[in-house]
């Protein structure tokens, strides 16, 4: 794989020259979830993701709207046998406190995320870090356990953000970060105001001078926000009923593009009824969804319509999303997840590593799997990989820990003259750094 064995500097995309003025107006943008906080490193939400990763907080590496792994907080990066890992940081880059990013930020960062007492939501990412050296102020080396195919991607992902060391205590109401914004305003229950970082390291960006989100889960007062003028940008959330409409309004674009959103309907305490003898006349379950998702509801409503058909009893319980984290997704302190089934969508890219962890919420615990896994993450040889890939794949199909339902599709409304919205989604990320208003 190219990009595991050169140099990062090969992929550089950054256009850091010229660029369009910054700070031309504002923005008021959609979401259906208030985020349960704003701390990436303790909470996998992509709800969280969407205000904070690539808007407040940056990462090493990036993943660009193509899905491809770009230099970012790094501007280079060097391996000879994806087991030694050197980095380069971009010299002048400041946090929001007006300090400049250093690498001992990078160790702390990393040195937290592998320490199993700060909790981190993928801290089996992390594990196979051995050691994490500081080599001057830009330059840091990462040594690992053994080979690593996916160690890019995992200081690419939205847990691997670079912070500044004195400021953990208020990542989760006021993360300080590299990014293009700050967090200027969190009113609960109704809005979180972004504001452009005048010092930020990208000349010409951002191009707006506040974005402000608007929590909206209901599609149908999300449909009548955009209509009546007070959002800018509907950015999750809409049904797709609507889209031929707006497609044929006049005021409106319509974006319709690919995700890694991929729903699925997990089953915990049903799965282990369901492999029991003895249930002639069905048995009672019970659907915990989370409404901010109008999907969730509308997905369990078809199931449970199929279910009852084969004489399966299930009712829908409708949970907020702070709930549905601490009872189905069982974040810390949950010790055993409390749910029969449920419906999410999976936003998070190159994710088949849950599967291998059986403490994952699906409670999946296979040694086939698990072993597949490993060989495949230490094989940097793509078409051996992707052979495991395929291997895995059919395990899941086969043993379906969970059941695919369908894939979400990339569905963003703006107003005619909003530009550099991401057509994709290959990340869990609303990036606005390139966002504007056509002149």
């Amino acid at each position: 794989m190219t990009i595991l064995r050169g140099l990062g500097a090969a992929l550089l995309v950054l256009a850091l020259g010229a660029g369009p003025a910054a700070g031309q107006g504002t923005l008021t943008v959609q979401v259906t979830t208030e985020p349960p906080g704003l701390d990436l490193t303790t909470n996998p939400s992509s709800a969280i993701a969407g205000v904070v990763f690539y808007n407040v907080q940056e990462a090493l590496v990036k993943v660009d709207r193509h899905g491809k792994l770009v230099p970012w907080l790094a501007e280079r990066w060097y391996t000879t046998d994806s087991k030694n890992y050197t980095f380069f940081l971009r010299k002048g880059v400041r946090f929001h406190n007006g300090r400049e990013m250093r690498a001992a930020d990078v160790k702390f960062v990393l040195d937290r995320a592998v320490n199993p007492e700060t909790k981190h939501p993928y801290r089996v990412q992390y594990e196979n870090i051995q050691d994490v050296i500081v080599k001057d102020d830009y330059t840091i080396s990462v040594t690992l356990k053994r080979t690593e195919a996916n160690f890019l991607w995992t200081v690419a992902r939205q847990g691997s953000v670079i912070y500044p060391r004195e400021a953990v205590e208020t990542l989760k109401s006021a993360p300080l970060g590299t990014g293009p914004f700050t967090v200027g305003d969190w009113v609960r229950g109704d809005r979180i105001v972004l504001v452009r970082n005048r010092d930020y390291w990208q000349k010409g960006l951002p191009r707006l001078d506040k974005v402000t989100y608007r929590f909206i889960p209901d599609p149908n007062s999300s449909l009548a926000a955009l209509k009546s003028g007070d959002i800018d940008v509907s950015a999750f959330g809409l049904g797709p009923e609507n889209v031929d409409d707006l497609k044929k309004d006049g005021r409106f674009q319509v974006i319709l593009g690919d995700s890694t959103n991929d729903v699925t309907l997990s089953m915990n305490k049903a799965k282990k009824l369901l492999a029991e003898a003895g249930y002639p006349e069905g048995f009672e379950a019970t659907f915990k969804v989370a409404p901010q998702y109008y999907y969730t509801v509308r997905s369990a409503e078809v199931v449970v319509n199929h279910l009852a058909k084969v004489g399966i009893r299930a009712k829908i319980q409708q949970v907020e999303w702070g709930q549905w984290l601490a009872q189905v997704f069982c974040l810390k302190p949950c010790e055993n997840p409390d749910y029969d089934m449920s419906v999410i969508g999976h936003a998070e890219a190159w994710d088949i590593g849950n599967f291998a962890n059986p403490k994952y919420y699906f409670r999946w615990d296979n040694a086939e799997f698990q072993k597949l896994f490993k060989e495949s993450e230490v094989t940097v040889d793509d078409k051996k990989r992707r052979e495991l890939y395929v291997k895995m794949q059919e395990m899941l199909a086969d043993e379906a820990p969970a059941v695919w339902l369908y894939m979400h599709p990339r569905l963003v409304v703006t107003k005619k003259g909003v530009t550099g919205i991401w057509k994709d989604l290959p990340i869990p990320s609303l990036d606005l750094s390139e966002v504007g208003w056509q002149k």
